[in-house]
């Protein structure tokens, strides 16, 4: 009901190929833009301050999940699949993301999302529209998505169906290669503006995004100082998962071609720092997620939704003064719209 990826596939991206590279579906727009805000940084009180756009990644507003899904929507075809099963909570970008993929697949969709039915935000709704299955799990609680997941995957198996299951988020090794080249990409495009090092601050929940940054940097030898913003799970604990992922995402790796991969680099704890940033809990906004989405939207136009991607930006002022700081934006818009259509009425 799961498959690693086939491998053999040829993927280049940011000058690298490897003959060995997990196979891939194209989804995103790649590479997504990097760019300076100097209204923002002074703002923050940083000197030079780029944003990473992976807002604009082009999908089905998946911002920072069509990375990922590239490589898992592949294996889910490579292991025959027609149906992809994950979950997560009712606002989750990435089972909307996942459920557009399915439709562009032709594959089945079952979502399996916490607590009771009620009136669908913009991500459910349009979930729904790609044609997804919602299944409740009854509680509030998104830990029992992951109990339910293999059931429901277990139930499509024995009605005949092939079903392809996805962890929330898509935190997986797999998924997190997408966001290994990723690091190479921002890492040729800080040289094209003359700099060899940088700090990346991203937020950090499922923990795939920064596991593959972590992975990526290890095997680029290094080049970035990431911080990963922790919203929903305590940071010690995501620190852990995200150490699990990256080493999950090199072993995956392996054989790719990528640069690093032959000398059998590894990832260490000193690879992952993660600053708590949950504010009063994992999706519930934070007075410095409220204040530095106001920044970011009135000084560079940027929507940032304020309880996952906003608390990531608030962290940037700590790391300003004397560095370059990469603030990566993971997405998030239909939680911006939600919010926005809720402070209308």
């Amino acid at each position: 009901m799961t498959g690693a990826g086939a491998a053999g596939a040829s993927v280049t991206e940011a000058g690298v190929t490897g003959a060995g590279m997990a196979a891939r579906v194209r989804l995103a727009v790649l590479p997504t833009p990097l760019v300076l805000a100097p209204r923002l940084a002074e703002v923050v009180g940083a000197g030079r301050l780029y944003v990473k756009r992976d807002d604009l990644t082009g999908f089905a507003f998946a911002g920072n999940k069509a990375r990922p899904l590239e490589f898992l929507l592949a294996a889910a075809l490579g292991a025959g699949a027609d149906t992809l099963v994950t979950g997560g909570a009712a606002g989750s970008n990435f089972c909307t993301a996942a459920a557009a993929a399915a439709a562009r697949a032709g594959l089945g969709c079952e979502l399996v999302i916490a607590g009771h039915p009620g009136p669908p935000g913009a991500a459910l709704a349009l979930a729904r529209s790609w044609g997804a299955a919602i299944r409740w799990t009854g509680v509030p609680e998104r830990d029992s998505v992951d109990a339910a997941l293999p059931a429901t995957a277990a139930e499509l198996a024995a009605a005949g169906r092939r079903p392809y299951l996805m962890p929330r988020g898509g935190a997986s090794g797999l998924g997190a290669v997408g966001y290994a080249l990723a690091a190479f990409e921002v890492r040729e495009q800080l040289t094209a503006h003359g700099i060899d090092s940088a700090r990346v601050v991203v937020a950090a929940g499922s923990g795939g995004t920064l596991a593959g940054l972590v992975a990526g940097n290890v095997l680029a030898g290094r080049p970035l100082t990431l911080v990963g913003a922790a919203v929903s799970r305590p940071a010690d604990e995501t620190a852990r998962r995200v150490l699990g992922l990256a080493r999950e995402c090199l072993r995956v790796l392996a054989g790719s071609g990528l640069p690093g991969t032959a000398s059998g680099a590894e990832a260490g704890p000193d690879d992952v720092v993660v600053v708590d940033a949950r504010g009063p809990g994992h999706g519930r906004t934070s007075s410095a997620g409220i204040a530095a989405a106001e920044q970011a939207m009135r000084t560079e136009g940027l929507m940032v939704d304020q309880v996952y991607t906003a608390k990531a930006l608030a962290l940037v002022s700590r790391y300003a003064a004397g560095e370059t700081v990469v603030f990566w934006h993971t997405g998030g818009q239909l939680d911006v719209a939600d919010m926005a259509m809720e402070g209308s009425r």
